[in-house]
């Protein structure tokens, strides 16, 4: 009939094309809008079967294709036609060396982006180039694990990768649950089939018949799935089972399970505030997120162009160790706030904690899902000062006396590492607390007096016995730091006798050293008082706390 038309097979290549690249899918409801067409005139359009030619113009200029007779069934291509010779030519190229894939619509937005390059490069290496399946990103909240593959997905769009869609589900709800299983799953099949399979197609399957479509798929296609927030799948309250799925994700931890144990050509990525200690280590890499580096942290904070030196924006970087959401929440408050008027300088001055209000929140949700061993090591161990000095198992130890090193080792240090609270840095074979962290964890100590006393004295008998070498060859404060440390905490818990004990000893070898180099060692400043009329010919006099 004159007025009737239907695609073409290489027009139906173009309008796929470019429909890809709107990320719409083959019913897209705005489409159906956009043409003033029905859902079922869409199907048929796709199916090759006759309609109006009126309805057939329209769904072609809704996609921006003004040349639909490109699109017609009997138009003959010319080489003189640019725009159609490109599109064929897109078209025709290999599928190994042209991959592109729409953004998926509910990609989340990417704010204050600063370069962590090697990060994007080490994602890119091991989702692409090699045989893992699966990479798990875990890191306190606020670290920047959405934004980092927010950006690697929208890099990997712009770029030829095997990837021929993408899918992305947030496994956070208001409830701080995963949202119902199959939601999840009913929301990647229609993505992935480009809107094929509904949920009402999906609506008599259980589980493992939905599981079995979702893995069809991805082994027709390569595609790339990401789980944001899948940490909400796992258990709380008990060390033992830290990192493990909860009884009501049952359905969620059989998809994960065939998702990496079944053969496919597509990738997942996790991101956690936890390990997901359950996924196979042998298809899965754990990537540690970490705060940002000195560069990348003063970028973010120039970016709301505080009053600042180069001094002070790099201890405003040191204190927070770098972490992006806790510099961003600060740096906007210092701008914002008439106290500070944008100046870091006043910040700085002002204030000698970390937590304010909003960064303190996501730390008590972690805290939230500890159990009593877990709560209770985490703020004994907030009284050392590791960056004075290196924290060892001894010291955790010492502090956790009730329970067995077997305990303490294979469950709650365990766990604390798991839930990213407590971290083992390999170069300085010692564990290390964020800083964000170890405030929370002395506060939750200092809520009782006793409690706080007795951490302290435990660190205390800890440093008093690490052995030293003969006092004949103290040379250097590194000789004799453990005494320091261990004066400090027993200044902690008033113990005179001990902290005038351990005066007497380093009295004479203090005296050795000058002004500089004992305020270059972070002595404690109960101690450096101590030896205030220590000679200092050479340093002049003995410095004020403040200038300390």
């Amino acid at each position: 009939m004159a007025g009737l038309l239907r695609a073409s097979e290489e027009g139906l290549k173009i309008i796929d094309m470019v429909r890809r690249n709107l990320g719409w899918n083959k019913t897209e409801d705005a489409w159906c809008v956009a043409a003033l067409v029905s859902t079922a005139t869409l199907k048929r359009f796709w199916a090759k079967i006759e309609i109006r030619r009126e309805n057939f113009i329209n769904i072609c200029k809704a996609v921006e294709i003004e040349n639909w007779e490109y699109i017609a069934e009997g138009y003959k291509i010319k080489k003189t036609e640019p725009l159609l010779a490109a599109a064929i030519a897109d078209i025709a190229l290999d599928s190994e060396t042209d991959r592109t894939f729409p953004l998926p619509e509910n990609l989340p937005p990417v704010r204050n982006w600063v370069q962590r390059t090697k990060e994007i490069d080490i994602l890119k290496t091991t989702i692409v180039n090699s045989d893992i399946t699966a990479i798990s990103i875990v890191g306190l909240p606020g670290i920047g694990k959405t934004s980092l593959v927010s950006q690697l997905i929208r890099q990997l769009h712009t770029e030829k990768t095997p990837f021929t869609c993408a899918a992305w589900q947030s496994l956070q709800s208001a409830t701080g649950k995963a949202p119902p299983f199959d939601r999840t799953i009913d929301s990647l099949l229609f993505t992935l089939s480009n809107g094929d399979i509904t949920a009402a197609v999906n609506a008599q399957n259980d589980y493992f018949k939905k599981t079995e479509n979702l893995l069809k798929i991805l082994r027709e296609k390569p595609c790339l799935l990401v789980f944001d927030r899948a940490d909400t799948l796992l258990k709380t309250g008990d060390a033992k089972a830290a990192g493990y799925f909860a009884e009501d994700s049952a359905e969620y931890a059989w998809l994960f399970k065939q998702l990496l144990e079944t053969e496919h050509q597509s990738k997942i990525i996790f991101t956690s505030r936890e390990s997901l200690a359950e996924l196979p280590s042998t298809v899965t890499r754990e990537i540690q997120l970490n705060g940002l580096d000195r560069d990348a942290a003063v970028a973010l904070l120039q970016s709301f162009n505080l009053t600042a030196n180069p001094e002070e924006l790099a201890e405003m970087c040191d204190r927070y160790s770098g972490h992006p959401k806790a510099l961003q929440l600060v740096a906007a408050l210092i701008r914002d706030d008439t106290e500070f008027q944008g100046n870091v300088g006043i910040f700085l001055h002002q204030r000698d904690w970390l937590l304010i209000r909003d960064i303190e929140r996501a730390i008590d949700e972690m805290i939230a899902r500890l159990g009593d061993g877990e709560q209770t090591c985490l703020s004994r161990i907030s009284v050392y000062q590791t960056s004075e000095y290196p924290l060892s198992f001894a010291g955790i130890s010492a502090q956790m006396p009730e329970v067995s090193n077997y305990e303490l080792k294979e469950n709650i240090i365990q766990a604390l590492k798991r839930r990213q609270l407590l971290y083992y840095d390999r170069h300085l074979k010692s564990y290390k607390l964020h800083p964000l962290v170890r405030e929370k964890g002395e506060y939750l100590l200092s809520q009782n007096h006793e409690n706080l006393r007795t951490a302290h004295s435990q660190a205390y008998n800890y440093y008093i016995s690490i052995p030293l070498k003969p006092k004949s060859e103290w040379q250097e404060i590194e000789d004799i730091k453990p005494l320091i440390r261990a004066h400090y905490h027993a200044s902690q818990t008033q113990d005179l006798d001990a902290a005038n004990a351990i005066i007497s000893e380093v009295y004479e070898h203090l005296r050795q050293w000058n002004c500089a180099e004992l305020v270059c060692a972070n002595l404690p400043l109960p101690l450096l008082t101590e030896v205030k009329n220590i000679s200092l010919s050479e340093a002049g006099k003995m410095p004020t706390p403040q200038e300390i």
